[in-house]
């Protein structure tokens, strides 16, 4: 599994630590230039490294969630990584999820979909994520809010804006469990991708 935000987020987070004043496009670019940005390959997932280092799960944390529509709103800064999002390793399959992969990043995948829910159920994922994962306890409300806007900066924004692509196949996980969903993904998957049970789809 390919996370596109794993990316931004990672951006984000160099970006805080060294202290860059965010919206500093160029300053961002800098870091770009001088630092090794790296997708690593592990057994069923990518992760993004800085020069060797693997920020774990303080990506995910409300600090860098609230800035990093500073990063991914920068047309240059979406160009320059871009590449970097493209070069995955082709001999492996890959599942891909973000909020351009199928408009802009692998606009020819096979299979594309479209996975969305009601804002107050994604909140309460969101809030449980925070709790679970980060050790962050905030009030539904306020998770809510922040779910709301990024979704409205990543919708209006002028450079890959998040929507559905026109060939893409929408999935509402409003009411599903994890196993369902999967299985409403898997339901789309043409039989003859499948591996096995030690295998991958892309």
């Amino acid at each position: 599994m390919f996370s596109s935000g794993r990316v931004y987020r990672t951006l984000t987070w160099l970006a805080l630590e060294r202290g860059v004043a965010l919206p500093d496009g160029e300053a961002v670019l800098a870091l770009i230039e001088e630092h090794r940005l790296e997708i690593v390959a592990e057994p069923g997932l990518f992760r993004v490294e800085v020069d060797g280092f693997d920020p774990g799960v303080v990506l995910d944390s409300t600090r860098v969630t609230g800035e990093i529509h500073h990063i991914s709103n920068d047309a240059a800064v979406r160009r320059a990584v871009l590449p970097m999002q493209r070069g995955l390793p082709a001999d492996l399959p890959v599942v891909a999820e973000g909020r351009d992969m199928g408009t802009v990043v692998f606009p020819d995948a096979q299979v594309k979909i479209f996975l969305t829910a009601s804002i107050e159920e994604r909140a309460r994922r969101r809030q449980a994520e925070l709790r679970d994962r980060l050790a962050e306890d905030l009030p539904l409300e306020e998770v809510q809010e922040q779910v709301a806007l990024r979704d409205a900066l990543d919708e209006e924004r002028d450079v890959s804006p998040l929507v559905a692509a026109s060939d893409a196949v929408t999935v509402d996980t409003t009411t599903l469990d994890i196993e369902q969903v999967l299985s409403a993904i898997m339901e789309r998957i043409p039989a003859a991708w499948n591996r096995g049970p030690t295998g991958s789809t892309s």
